[in-house]
């Protein structure tokens, strides 16, 4: 591979479709609506609908706080990018850290999800048996991600597009087929807590549990964010790009997740995730089209590679990013002569992904491994989520007072805290709050992994500050990614500044 240390990322080779879709497919409404959202359904029952509005209105609240960010703020970092300009580079330097953990985790979860789809249909084909054929599918899928990254943003976000329009066709189609079906099954009480009566999680503690399997499958919406170095007028592009997709995904995930629970039946819905051996969603394409569940087959593993994409282009950028820093290793900033990716990076982050996936897989086995890695990014984005919340007013206030507006800088933000605080609550099994209640083993771990990996991060930070304070700039973060704007009049239309001295 040709490679030069000094060759940045390919500029303006990202248009506002192709980053609002690599927000789509990262969040992988196909994996997501038949997988990740229904892993609540244990939690919140019948009331599952609920936790997915609940989780709509949280990440929406957060993408309009990243969108204002993002006006005047567009770096390959991006959510650290954020919290260095608003606070300092080291609070930068650990939205990174934990950027990384998340996006690099997305890999592993997407992987043993895929690999439990291809184990399921193919076991016994060709003489191999499940385990051998989740293998396969897992690592199809990593290596095939690998080749989307390895090719460039405009080759992978193109791909995307094409891989997200197809996968929310094929489930609505089979969603209206659903709230067909159910007749008069049909009820408006799914989105509160008539239906949240799962033992142990009662009412609105079933509503939250289950917004965190919610949150999960909306996580990727901020995706866009680390390729502001890569997209065209990237103000406007990151802004609508993260709250299109929250808004297009968010609806697709209502509808879906209502057709299932209606269908099923509210009152059973908390055993729906082992409905069809833990493929609910296939088996009722069984029902309906017969034969035609391979069509559904597809679009899944499709979602999962798609969304595999998206998440290494975002854990790849922000390690590159955080290299070209020197807050992590210089080789991390190596890039491709010709296609312009972060070669380096994706070095590290797949075989990072290969290690966790056969580590957890064989371990816990794929089921119980992508309900354990999805619960740790989880877990671990919503910290930065809340953290973006708090950085919005202060930049603003720091550093533009004078485009300072309450509602939108301030309300809007706090309102994401009081929707993100309660579920991250429950996923790190914090009970301090009588409506939250813990999490099941192995789920119940995912808090204190991580937390082992903030602490190594802190570890870090302690380190950079005291031999390499300098590594910490806010401005080594934000790079600049085109010539400063001409004074302000459509602030949509601006690009880029750095943080103000």
């Amino acid at each position: 591979m040709t490679t030069d240390d000094t060759d940045g990322l390919a500029r303006n080779s990202v248009t506002l479709g192709e980053a609002t879709f690599v927000s789509i497919a990262t969040m992988a409404p196909g994996v997501g609506a038949a997988f990740a959202v229904i892993a609540g359904a244990g939690f919140a029952g019948g009331a599952l609908p609920a936790s997915v509005v609940f989780a709509l209105l949280g990440c929406l609240f957060v993408a309009i706080a990243i969108g204002q960010l993002a006006k005047r703020v567009t770096s390959a970092a991006g959510m650290s990018s954020y919290l260095a300009a608003a606070f300092h580079g080291g609070a930068g330097f650990l939205t990174g850290w934990g950027t990384l953990l998340v996006y690099a985790a997305a890999l592993p979860y997407l992987a043993l999800l895929v690999g439990n789809m291809v184990g399921t249909s193919f076991a016994g084909a060709m003489g191999l048996g499940y385990t051998a054929w989740w293998i396969i599918g897992a690592l199809t899928c990593i290596g095939l991600a690998l080749v989307m990254n390895y090719l460039g943003a405009q080759f992978g976000t193109r791909v995307g597009m094409m891989l997200g329009a197809a996968e929310i066709i094929v489930m609505l189609v089979i969603s209206v087929w659903m709230i067909v079906a159910a007749g008069d099954r049909n009820t408006l009480s799914v989105f509160w807590t008539a239906h949240a009566d799962v033992d142990g999680f009662g009412g609105i503690s079933g509503i939250i549990a289950g917004a965190v399997y919610a949150f999960l499958a909306f996580i990727g919406f901020d995706a866009a964010a680390p390729l502001g170095e890569e997209a065209r007028d990237p103000r406007r592009t990151i802004k609508w790009a993260v709250i299109g997709s929250v808004v297009l995904v968010g609806v697709f995930f209502v509808i879906t997740t209502y057709a299932s629970a209606v269908y099923f039946g509210p009152d059973r819905y908390a055993g729906f995730l082992a409905y069809g051996d833990g493929d609910p969603w296939m088996e009722i394409t069984r029902t309906f089209w017969g034969a035609g569940w391979v069509i559904l087959l597809i679009t899944l593993l499709s979602s999962g590679l798609a969304s595999a994409n998206g998440a290494a282009m975002a854990a790849t950028r922000t390690a590159w990013a955080l290299g070209r820093a020197g807050s992590l290793p210089h080789f991390l900033k190596k890039t491709h002569r010709r296609f312009k990716s972060p070669i380096a990076a994706i070095a590290v982050v797949f075989t990072f992904a290969v290690v966790v996936t056969l580590g957890i897989g064989l371990v816990f086995g794929p089921v119980s491994g992508f309900m354990f890695t999805g619960t740790v990014l989880t877990v671990g984005v919503l910290p930065i989520y809340m953290a973006v919340c708090i950085a919005c007013p202060v930049y603003y206030l720091r550093f533009h007072r004078s485009e300072f507006r309450v509602l939108t800088h301030l309300v809007i933000p706090v309102l994401g805290l009081l929707f993100l605080f309660p579920t991250f609550c429950a996923g790190a099994g914090i009970t301090a709050f009588s409506f939250v209640a813990a999490l099941s083993y192995p789920m119940s771990m995912a808090g204190y992994c991580v937390a082992a990996w903030w602490a190594v991060g802190l570890a870090i930070l302690g380190y950079l500050a005291i031999r390499f304070p300098e590594r910490l700039d806010p401005n080594l973060i934000i790079s600049d990614p085109g010539p400063e704007p001409a004074p302000e009049t459509d602030p949509d239309s601006q690009t880029r500044e750095a943080v103000p001295a």
